[in-house]
Order: C-alpha cells, then structure tokens, then sequence
C-alpha cells in the first residue's frame, strides 16, 4: 500500500447510515470509526436516516449525543417504517453536500486508509461503483475475522448461485492477470449490497433504488446490473452480522417464514410479529 499515492483533490462524500432499533454501541461505532479515519477535507457530512425506531436510547440521547459534532452529523427520521432500500433513497434526498455517497450499514467499522482507495476509482470514471473488502465482527469477542469464499490471498469477486443467492467466489486468473500489483483494484459481476460508494448524480441518473424494494435482500441486484463494480483491497472495513432474521415493527408487514439469513451462525428467529397466510 506504501507505493500508492493519491491525488489530495479527491472528491467529498456525504456517508449515509440507516437504522432500525440499533444497538447504541455499535451504532455509535460506526459513527466514531468514519469520524476518526476520514480525513476532514473529504467528509462532507453523515446522514443518519432512522428508520422509524421505537428504541428509548435512540431518541433524545441520540439527538444530544450527535451535538458534539456541530452539524456535521445529521439526523432525519422516517415517520413511518420504509424499509432499509427505500431509506437509503430517502439518504441520497438528503445527502446534498457530498459529490459522492458512501453507504454504510449502521454495525460496521472502516478501516485506517480507507477512504482514497474507495473514492479515487469514482474520480477517474464517474460511471463505477467501489465496494470495499469486508471482514467480520465477532458479536460477542469483538475481533476481527476475514470473510470466507476466497482465494488463498483472500480476494474474492461477488457472484450468484442457481438460487439467486449472492455469494463470494474466488478470484479468477483472468481477473488476477489484469492486475499490477495485488493491491489493485479488480472488477466483479456484483456486490453484496451493504457498503458501496457511488457518484451522487450518477446515482440520480440511474433512478436511485426502484421503488418496490423495500427490505435487503434484492437491491444488490438492481444496483449490480446498473453499474460497473470495482472492489478495493487497499482498505479493509468490518461488519457484525446482524442477529435477527426477521424483523419487523408492526403487523402490517406480513411475512412468510423462509431462509431470510443463509448463515445458519447468525439465525435468529423473532416470532411475536409473524402472521399466518
């Protein structure tokens, strides 16, 4: 990573977070970890888009705690559940200052050195969408593993099963010659969803997220079909998966009992708020 020197004029971000009911201190993780590891000419501002949460330490606390930063965090609320998709449209509306968005959900933590790796590619081809290589939290140690589905260096492109289950592959040797060096970024067919960034009129260009979409699980498509995907090495983010497989705030929302989270470390079942059709 020594060798690579980036242009000091990259372009500015607005970084969008949407959650629902999220723990305060992985919330607060994410938050504290863009803060600290962005350089300050880059990071236009954090959207926080809060999904409709009836949680008691995301309301006043929050909008106290969130002060300290003097506006450079900014806080909206949905006055009705969205959906995790269409909150993330509703963060590029508000997300204005920023010439790129960075998508983040809101239980990860970037990595020192990340941002120019992420943004450069964008600078150079507006047209591209930058996905980051994405290591695990241990939800209850906290350290650091990497992701399996790769390579023996560890690089893996993102891909689909006959299921329609996206998925991580191993780099191929048609990629791999393509590259320089190691820390090159490569392309892949697809993208998990979750941490990207992306040009923000380009993203307007594209029509956003459609309109159907609501919960995860559909909107890596869309966007993988749109777009080029180029992932980065050069910086490394974490993320903690989620413990709950199914939920939802109120009874309106009718779901079917199905494999929500194929891996069977992470499924948790939430049954109060299921109901029979």
């Amino acid at each position: 990573c020594k060798y690579w020197h980036y242009d000091d004029r990259l372009m500015t971000s607005s970084v969008v977070i949407v959650f629902h009911n999220e723990g305060w201190s992985t919330l607060m993780r994410t938050i504290h970890s863009v803060i600290k590891r962005t350089p300050s000419r880059y990071l236009a501002e954090i959207v926080m888009i809060d999904d409709f949460s009836n949680k008691e330490h995301l309301k006043e606390r929050l909008v106290d705690y969130i002060k300290q930063w003097n506006g450079l965090v900014k806080l909206f609320r949905n006055e009705k559940r969205e959906g995790l998709i269409q909150a993330r449209s509703i963060g590029a509306l508000k997300a204005t200052k920023g010439q790129v968005l960075i998508y983040l959900d809101a239980h990860c933590e970037v990595g020192v050195n990340w941002y120019a790796p992420l943004v450069a590619p964008i600078s150079k081809d507006r047209t591209v969408s930058t996905v980051p290589l994405i290591d695990s939290i241990n939800g209850q140690s906290y350290t650091m593993e990497p992701q399996g589905g790769g390579d023996e260096d560890g690089f893996a492109r993102g891909a689909w099963d006959w299921s329609m289950l996206w998925k991580r592959v191993p780099l191929g040797d048609k990629e791999k010659k393509r590259r320089k060096t190691q820390t090159e970024p490569y392309r892949s067919p697809a993208m998990a969803g979750g941490l990207f960034a992306i040009e923000r009129d380009f993203f307007f260009e594209l029509g956003l997220y459609d309109p159907g979409l609501q919960i995860w699980g559909g909107e890596n498509f869309e966007i993988s079909y749109k777009v080029d995907i180029e992932f980065k090495d050069l910086h490394r983010f974490t993320h903690m998966p989620t413990g709950k497989c199914l939920d939802r705030s109120d009874l309106l929302h009718k779901v079917f009992i199905a494999d929500c989270d194929n891996s069977k470390t992470t499924q948790k079942w939430e049954m109060n708020n299921i109901v029979a059709v």
